[in-house]
């Protein structure tokens, strides 16, 4: 019998209750809403924020430390929002942190009657705190409850949830600046706050209780830690992030000294980059089920790299390559096509190793895996903006783009031995004829035989 390694993992899953189509679309459709406006207040305020604060006469430097608490908390809370799933009914937790979520961004629009600077960073800093903890827990559980009903379409659903983010955080910017102009500090919030509101509502009746917690089998974090295989692909989603996110703070400044253009072009340039995610995301994530994601992760450890020599360009493609505005638009369209590549294969990955490893995946086992893939995006995010800083300090454009592609080229490495390692588990999964086994993925172009009874 031959069957994708999505069914192979979806065969692993314990017999439950069955919602019906409608019942998964409606909870699909919420909890990617849910998401949208999470990650909509993470990068709201980064259009008017650093304005308003000058105004206020709040430095920089405070202005960067409450934009990046946010993704911060984000990192700190996947594991345990993992953790706490084994204990608490997801609905629940879904509609506490959505909750929390709402009352925070209502708080956070009273903040402008705070007169005193002193007290207005404290206080701002706690309720990002707080919307980065909700804001994790409900990163966290829309992974999860997703993988549970539809385990079939792990890498589709995942590229579908990725796009909703990558929507919020290119589009609410611009939308937090819209309400900024037309009412102030206080309606930018007040109306994200009432959209999360609708959202929260349609969650209590809409969404589908999905059983994510700790079945029979056990299983805890540590098992999934000491296996490096299993979370490799979550650092190679980070590594992907890292030159996703290296760009975006040195751009704006890049283009108006190269090209004499200002933050509109900037802005456009990044909304192409994003473009390139939302549009080709779900047809790979599609592919990704069908096919063999361990061919597409490794193609982005090599094609990544080589992208982004296009983007300064890079010195010794001065013969060939000149900088110019479409030759920038070009290069970061086709990283945001690349980026998706290395990043939405992970979690059915991760998923797969195990599964081969041990024989069975215990719903535990699954919220861990699904924690640590959901803290890897923000890792990356904080990483390669900090980075970014750094380089371009004493560094031109070009040549920070250059040298962190050829910093990349170690994770190329790692990718082409971690790819030999788990060629040889599942060889010998297949010799030992462990249930539901398979070949080599990198040359069975995803089939998989299942060597059971």
């Amino acid at each position: 019998m031959r069957v994708s390694i999505s069914e192979r993992v979806s065969m692993c899953e314990p017999n439950t209750p069955e919602p019906s189509s409608f019942q998964k679309l409606c909870t699909f459709v919420l909890i990617n809403l849910s998401l949208f406006v999470s990650y909509a207040l993470y990068t709201l305020p980064g259009a008017f924020l650093p304005i308003y604060n000058m105004d206020r006469g709040i430095g920089a430097a405070s202005t960067g430390i409450i934009l990046a608490c946010v993704p911060l908390c984000y990192i700190i809370v996947c594991p345990i929002a993992g953790k706490l799933l084994d204990k608490y009914s997801a609905k629940t937790m879904l509609l506490i942190s959505t909750g929390m979520l709402a009352v925070v961004t209502f708080l956070s629009a009273a903040l402008g009657h705070v007169t005193s600077n002193t007290w207005f960073i404290c206080l701002i800093v706690l309720l990002r705190l707080i919307q980065g903890a909700n804001g994790g827990v409900i990163d966290v559980i829309a992974f999860a409850i997703t993988a549970k009903i539809y385990p079939n379409n792990i890498a589709l659903t995942t590229s579908i949830i990725e796009t909703s983010l990558n929507l919020a955080v290119a589009f609410s910017p611009f939308l937090g600046g819209v309400f900024y102009e037309a009412g102030g500090f206080y309606l930018s919030f007040v109306v994200t706050a009432c959209a999360v509101t609708v959202v929260l509502i349609g969650t209590f009746f809409g969404v589908t209780n999905v059983d994510t917690t700790k079945d029979e089998d056990g299983g805890n974090l540590f098992s999934v830690l000491k296996e490096v295989t299993v979370w490799f692909p979550a650092w190679h989603s980070a590594a992907c992030m890292i030159l996703f996110n290296f760009y975006i703070p040195i751009l704006s400044p890049y283009v108006q000294e190269t090209f004499n253009a200002g933050p509109t072009f900037a802005g456009f340039a990044l909304l192409i980059n994003t473009a390139g995610i939302c549009i080709t995301a779900p047809v790979l994530g599609h592919l990704m089920d069908k096919l063999n994601p361990y061919v597409f992760m490794a193609a982005s450890a090599f094609l990544l790299p080589v992208s982004y020599w296009f983007l300064g360009p890079a010195p010794f493609m001065a013969g060939v390559l000149t900088a110019s505005k479409t030759q920038l638009l070009v290069a970061l369209g086709v990283i945001g096509v690349l980026v998706p590549l290395g990043c939405y294969p992970g979690l059915l990955i991760m998923f797969d190793i195990y599964t081969v490893k041990f024989g069975k995946m215990p719903q535990a086992v699954k919220n861990y895996i699904t924690s640590i893939y959901c803290a890897s995006f923000p890792l990356g995010g904080c990483i390669g903006s900090a980075m970014s800083g750094v380089i371009a300090e004493r560094l031109s454009f070009g040549l920070s783009t250059t040298y962190i592609s050829f910093a990349f080229l170690v994770q190329t490495v790692l990718v082409i031995w971690w790819c030999i390692v788990v060629w040889r588990v599942k060889r010998e999964a297949k010799r030992a004829k462990l249930s539901f086994s398979e070949s080599n993925p990198l040359i069975d172009n995803g089939e998989v035989r299942n060597y059971g009874n």
